[in-house]
């Protein structure tokens, strides 16, 4: 049985909109630090792939997606603050020591989605976000205590909203691919500036919006 969606898409991509343009700064330097942790990982892997070392190529890949979703923590907490329309303190995400639970986080999700890349047609790497894409949010919530109790309560939040969150996720992919357009024309060095800044500002709306959702699922999880 489907339950109710607590909130309409229109309301997340308005806050999501709002929280970024409000807050272009520290989402944009949260953005830029993850996508320089994944983009050096990214090129040594492609290295290792042009020199025919696959295995090699594929670990470099996976290893860079964990470092990367580690050092995104800062860029949910800022998403949550933004969504709440509260003042950012750029020191607040490394306080706390959530870090070690966002690791654990991203080694699952990202490990079974880049297996789930491999198998069945990609499927499991859908279940993977629709299960477990939450987990960021709530360990930058300190919604639950270390990384795997995380995972569960990522998997809570979307109980009987599966469908509802394949299509908001689909939203949410399509929105930013907006960021790949100037790859079109082939992989320039401009090309690839343009893209990343692009990608800075879409996923920052992205992540404020999917932070909107997060509030709302997590306060019908608690009023259950």
């Amino acid at each position: 049985m489907t339950e109710p969606f607590p909130v309409s898409l229109a309301a997340m991509f308005r806050r999501g909109w709002a929280g970024y343009t409000r807050n272009i700064g520290p989402l944009t330097v949260g953005a830029v630090a993850t996508l320089a942790v994944y983009g050096v990982f990214r090129i040594l892997a492609q290295q290792a792939f042009n020199d025919g070392q696959q295995l090699a190529s594929i670990a470099l890949d996976v290893v860079g997606l964990v470092l990367a979703g580690t050092v995104a923590l800062p860029w949910y907490v800022y998403a949550l603050d933004a969504a709440r329309s509260n003042p950012i303190d750029l020191a607040a995400a490394w306080r706390g020591g959530r870090f070690s639970a966002q690791f654990v986080c991203a080694f699952w999700f990202w490990a079974a989605f880049m297996l789930g890349l491999r198998y069945l047609f990609g499927i499991p790497s859908i279940l993977a976000l629709l299960f477990y894409g939450f987990h960021g949010y709530v360990v930058a919530d300190r919604a639950a205590k270390g990384g795997l109790r995380a995972l569960g309560t990522s998997v809570r939040l979307g109980h009987k909203r599966r469908v509802a969150l394949f299509a908001i996720l689909a939203l949410f992919i399509v929105f930013n691919l907006v960021a790949a357009l100037p790859l079109g024309s082939g992989a320039t060095p401009l090309a690839i500036v343009i893209s990343v800044a692009l990608f800075t500002a879409t996923g920052s709306v992205t992540l404020v919006s999917g932070a909107c959702l997060y509030d709302a699922l997590y306060a019908r999880l608690e009023d259950q």
